[in-house]
């Protein structure tokens, strides 16, 4: 089946699946942690339980929804789009159990865990898939770096639409019920079915893009992935590695600033009415970071525009760690930081894109749901990370829970900058050291790759 040129629809709005997949995370991202202490009022050693079993199955699981999709034949609707229509709605009545607390502590908190674990399972899934198109949509490596760019964009924009709704949102439904828990459960609902609308909108607008079950049925692109096929895909593919690695350290910077930030306001800027606009400020520089990169990667490749934009990251984040006292500059400097991680959230997508074609091309079969899908285990894994950076900076520098910002010693105000600014901009050095000297496929040889797939699709 030849590849049909993207249409302008598609250009548009690919990235609407992530606006409601982001919209619906931000609720976990943000309020999860504080729903259980301060909403359900679970006993703090419970709620650390329900953290560690959460995040660690979560993490393990990830490697297996894009095996999940390359290992099942296609169904109805293609083997990724078929995954956008039927699980989105599963999502719906699980992510709310989630935010519930049903019986006693113990009894709520297992409700909890498994609303956590079965919702991430509902939606990773089509999460994978929705990704895993890029490559099937894509008829080169720049039209993956134009998708994963308006995948980003919406992501960005997403994060500015709930830092104004989320918590209104969240509030209003506990008093029009009269029940702050049912609040936190009418949002979690509300966003998980914006979500799957917004899945359905992409599932309609690349229709006829990717061989539907029956088209697929008694081809080569209707079969089954094999497991040592997938196998392959991943340790027979040097630059899959190398990406992942460097990939990991990427979303250490992320994770660790946003965990972080809330640290540098309270005792280094000490003034938290400013933590909103640190917010929104970097909501908007990832948003055209985002919007540019199909732009810088055309222009210089995904490979190029990546290690470009890592050195970059890195160098605004050292420099912005020696005027973090000064928060006008402080403001200055991190929002052209933001900027460059919106470049990386596009771009390093479509070096995945590019991976899954080095992989189709070596081994011989189409492992790319699998190899995309592997993009989550670089995420997980620096979720469970992070927990063990910002702790261990604040105690060598002598924080203490509860204590007074106003008190907070030169040495305090060091450490806090060091884990909000200096460790995240050592994280993207080490990972633009990595794909510098690591990472080798060139945009002339994935074209050159997809050339020789397309020509062996058509002998067969």
């Amino acid at each position: 089946m030849a590849k049909k040129p993207l249409n302008k629809t598609i250009k548009t709005f690919y990235g609407i699946g992530d606006f409601g997949f982001s919209l619906m995370t931000q609720v976990e991202l943000y309020f999860f942690v504080f729903f259980l202490t301060n909403v359900a009022k679970l006993p703090l050693p419970l709620v650390a339980l329900i953290g560690s079993i959460t995040s660690i199955v979560d993490a393990v699981l990830s490697p297996f929804y894009g095996a999940i999709i390359s290992g099942t034949k296609p169904l109805k609707w293609g083997r990724n789009r078929s995954w956008m229509l039927i699980m989105p709605p599963v999502v719906i009545f699980l992510y709310i159990f989630q935010f519930t607390k049903i019986g006693p502590d113990p009894v709520a908190a297992f409700i909890i865990c498994a609303g956590f674990i079965l919702s991430h399972i509902a939606w990773n899934i089509p999460w994978v898939a929705n990704v895993a198109l890029i490559p099937v949509l894509a008829t080169n490596p720049d039209e993956a770096a134009l998708l994963a760019s308006r995948r980003a964009t919406y992501t960005a924009l997403a994060g500015i639409v709930f830092s104004y709704t989320g918590a209104p949102l969240a509030e209003y439904f506990g008093k029009v019920t009269n029940n702050e828990v049912l609040g936190y459960t009418i949002l979690a609902g509300l966003t998980a079915l914006i979500m799957t609308i917004c899945y359905w909108i992409v599932f309609k607008i690349t229709e006829g893009y990717e061989p539907t079950g029956a088209e697929a049925l008694g081809s080569k692109q209707g079969s089954k992935v094999s497991i040592g096929a997938m196998v392959k895909s991943l340790v027979q593919n040097p630059p899959l590695i190398v990406l992942l690695i460097a990939d990991f350290f990427r979303y250490m910077v992320n994770f660790v600033m946003t965990a972080a930030a809330a640290y540098y306001f309270t005792y280094v800027a000490q003034d938290m009415s400013l933590f909103p606009a640190y917010l929104l400020a970097g909501s908007i520089a990832q948003v055209i970071g985002s919007y540019f990169a199909g732009s810088l990667a055309k222009k210089l490749s995904s490979r190029n525009a990546t290690i470009v934009s890592l050195y970059a990251l890195a160098a605004s984040l050292i420099i912005c760690k020696y005027v973090a006292m000064n928060v006008t500059l402080f403001f200055v400097v991190v929002f052209l930081a933001r900027m460059f991680l919106g470049v990386l959230t596009s771009v390093m997508v479509g070096l995945y894109s590019d991976v899954s074609i080095y992989a189709n091309w070596k081994i011989g079969e189409d492992a790319s749901s699998f190899v995309m899908g592997l993009m989550t285990v670089a995420l997980k894994l620096a979720v469970i990370s992070r927990g063990t950076v910002i702790p261990f900076v604040l105690a060598t520098a002598g924080f203490i829970p509860g204590a007074d910002p106003a008190t907070a010693t030169p040495a305090l105000k060091a450490g806090v900058i060091n884990a909000f600014l200096f460790i995240p901009g050592i994280f993207a050095l080490i990972s633009a050291l990595i794909m510098t000297f690591g990472y080798k496929l060139t945009r002339e040889k994935v074209v050159e790759y997809q050339k020789a797939i397309n020509e062996r699709l058509a002998k067969a």
